[in-house]
């Protein structure tokens, strides 16, 4: 679903009653999962995060006269922005794989928030959202335009994210999103090049150890000393039953250095013996400060996301990529245009819906000269690329597929379709006339 930020007052000052209609519905809404891309960014935060990074203005960035077209260097702009955010969340401890699950369950604590504008701080982000609860890490890329909030608390979480939803920040409306379950990996301080290798085997079979966490088994601890090691903490907890793992929530400061953030998690052997800390160890006392101790719904979610299917992508077989999604006032030369910035084009092909009718079918034909710039091009534009408002969707496509072939596949998909609409029709036709049977008896 097309996503884009509301205007000003376009229909006037009579369009104020239509536009708490569609706010009321936008904020019902909001927790839909159908309306999320996790990456999207608005046109116009787009062209504000480029004419700041190259020093140039708005107007020059969406000038129609300069060379090429507008709407392909908004998409190349908005792409650039995509590969630049993923990269520094995955510096800062994101797993990125946690957005491409097909089933993904959803955090109940951590929060997208996106369609900032350029050049928003951190300490405004805090100041909105911290007066809904206490926040864990706060992260916002080097663009601005899309950051996480982690609340401590589930509860203050979807407070906050009822209350923001759509809500205007500047001058622009919210777009939140919950984020996957499992979006962050735990950050580690670098290791010296001698350690990596002694703690290679370990790592392996704590991996292998996580694929069969036990649901209920992992304890989340607040008020923690921030001068409280892992050792301490574990120490402490190990009197209840077996500790596999033991982990304190850790943030960079501006020198690099990793500070506690003041939680952790303590994961048992079992849940009996989560149980029984959870028991006797509720408001224990470790370097002077009480803990309140739960069990981590978080983990719990996580150890059931991992049974669950992972989303199957088709395979690069070939130099060719299907874009769907193509908006119909795009042309071949802006969808040359788009992809020659990734390699040489062998050939770009825009089918038609009929002869002499002049509109293409909304989907296209990218093939490359090699393997390798293909692969380069769909890395940079598969996460959320937008071309006149449309998010290009991209597959690989089979050397010999043909727009025959997509036909054919689509008329199957519509005849499957027809089926199910004929047996819904029946189906309603006799409950109509239950209905009206019942109503004439009584």
């Amino acid at each position: 679903k097309k996503e884009k930020p509301e205007s000003s007052d376009a229909h006037g000052s009579g369009s104020s009653s239509y536009k708490r209609q569609k706010d009321a519905k936008n904020k019902a809404s909001s927790s839909s999962s159908h309306n999320w891309n996790t990456l999207f960014l608005g046109t116009s935060a787009v062209a504000d995060a480029i004419a700041d990074k190259y020093n140039t203005t708005k107007s020059q960035v969406l000038d129609h006269e300069t060379k090429g077209s507008v709407a392909v260097r908004m998409a190349l702009g908005e792409t650039q922005i995509v590969q630049e955010t993923r990269q520094f969340l995955l510096d800062n401890g994101v797993s990125l794989d946690s957005f491409s699950q097909a089933a993904a369950a959803r955090s109940t604590s951590v929060i997208l928030v996106k369609n900032l504008p350029a050049g928003v701080a951190v300490s405004e982000l805090e100041e909105v959202f911290s007066p809904h609860g206490s926040l864990g890490r706060v992260l916002l890329p080097p663009s601005g335009l899309t950051a996480i909030v982690e609340f401590l608390e589930p509860t203050e979480a979807k407070r906050a994210f009822t209350r923001l939803a759509y809500s205007k920040f500047q001058h622009v409306p919210l777009y939140l999103e919950w984020a996957p379950v499992g979006v962050f990996v735990a950050a580690k301080p670098p290791e010296p090049e001698e350690q990596k290798a002694l703690k290679e085997e370990k790592k392996e079979d704590e991996e292998e150890e996580e694929e069969e966490t036990v649901p209920g088994s992992t304890l989340f601890i607040k008020n923690l000393n921030f001068s409280t090691t892992e050792e301490k903490l574990q120490e402490a907890f190990t009197k209840c039953g077996v500790v596999r793992s033991c982990s304190i929530s850790k943030k960079k400061d501006k020198s690099g250095k990793f500070l506690s953030m003041g939680y952790g998690f303590v994961q048992y052997q079992t849940a009996e013996a989560a149980q029984k800390a959870l028991r006797q160890l509720q408001h224990c006392t470790v370097d002077n400060h009480q803990l309140e101790v739960k069990i981590s719904e978080r983990a719990t979610r996580t150890a059931e996301v991992s049974r669950k299917k992972k989303q199957v992508e088709k395979k690069q077989t070939s130099s060719k990529i299907l874009v769907r999604n193509v908006p119909f006032q795009a042309t071949v030369k802006e969808i040359r245009e788009l992809f020659c910035t990734f390699g040489e084009l062998k050939t770009v092909r825009l089918p038609k819906k009929a002869a002499g009718s002049g509109k293409h079918r909304g989907f296209a034909f990218v093939d490359f000269l090699t393997k390798q710039d293909a692969k380069k091009a769909f890395a940079a534009l598969c996460h959320s690329t937008h071309l006149y408002g449309r998010r290009l969707v991209l597959e690989w496509a089979d050397s010999e597929e043909t727009v025959e072939t997509l036909r054919r596949k689509t008329a199957e998909h519509f005849h499957v379709a027809a089926k199910k609409q004929r047996k819904t029709e029946i189906l309603g036709g006799i409950l109509d006339t239950m209905e009206t049977e019942e109503g004439v008896a009584d």
